[in-house]
């Protein structure tokens, strides 16, 4: 363009080119202030977009706290409307497909989250708890692992719980049990580790172990509404030949989880012990 104005024949004409010579140093002078102007105005709506989607995560956490899961997705997926690009909202997706059993979903959106954030150990955490929950365990074990290695994470237990869990699935139970005891270490009152615990050391058919280990999960477990260490003690005061402390467990299930998973297998139970 500038070429073709300042030929031969341009020269000659150079009092009548003058205005639109000004008109185009006015718009060469305009142009960078106006690409600020969007510039900053689209720094502006990216922020607001965020800062709705920090409140539309809130309102979601809230939500999934309280397990009203449906809704809380509903907050989840608005909020990743404003802000597609962000870690914290993809894990929440994640979390929130994986209660509702859309366990390849929940696997998209923390690999998402991995993608968009490395270094975030949590996403990774559960992105390996949800590789386990599919059967891809070898893929749970690397991931799971770097978690492990990452000393900064600060829910290490949830780490070993998660590993002994992958184990544990694959009837892996001496391995399992080391990752459980691994996670006791950390954090003494963690009721799925005590547990699962001793639900390894039953798995190995050491039922002394196992009622000691699950008689102490049933201390953490039972404020929580768990019915499985009890449960699983009284199976192994059964397995050990104690009939009448297995028969008290299993009342126990009865009396204090009516509507629980374990409930109906207790009374199952009980009708073959008092036959």
């Amino acid at each position: 363009m500038l070429k073709l104005l300042w030929n031969s024949r341009s020269i000659r004409l150079t009092p009548i080119r003058q205005p639109t010579n000004f008109k185009w140093m006015l718009l060469k002078c305009t142009l960078p202030i106006l690409m600020v102007i969007f510039f900053l105005s689209g720094c502006v709506s990216m922020r607001a977009n965020q800062e709705k989607a920090a409140l539309l995560q809130a309102n979601g956490q809230s939500l999934y706290e309280n397990q009203n899961f449906s809704l809380a997705l509903k907050e989840f997926l608005a909020a990743e409307a404003n802000d597609p690009d962000s870690a914290s909202i993809q894990n929440s997706l994640g979390l929130t497909y994986f209660m509702k059993e859309r366990y390849q979903t929940s696997i998209k959106h923390f690999e998402k989250a991995v993608e968009l954030d490395p270094k975030f150990t949590d996403a990774r955490n559960n992105l390996g708890r949800t590789y386990t929950e599919v059967g891809r365990f070898h893929d749970a074990e690397k991931m799971l692992t770097i978690v492990i290695n990452d000393l900064t994470y600060p829910a290490q237990e949830r780490a070993y719980i998660n590993m002994g869990l992958n184990y544990f699935n694959q009837k892996k139970y001496e391995q399992a049990k080391d990752n459980f005891a691994k996670s006791i270490d950390t954090q003494p009152d963690n009721c799925f580790a005590n547990t699962y615990y001793g639900r390894s050391y039953f798995e190995l058919k050491n039922y002394s172990a196992s009622v000691t280990a699950l008689d102490k999960a049933i201390e953490f477990c039972q404020k929580l509404l768990i019915d499985e260490p009890h449960y699983f003690s009284a199976l192994s005061y059964y397995r050990l030949g104690e009939k009448q402390k297995s028969i008290t467990r299993f009342e126990e299930v009865i009396k204090l989880y009516p509507n629980g998973k374990y409930a109906d297998k207790s009374k199952g139970m009980l009708n073959i012990i008092k036959r």
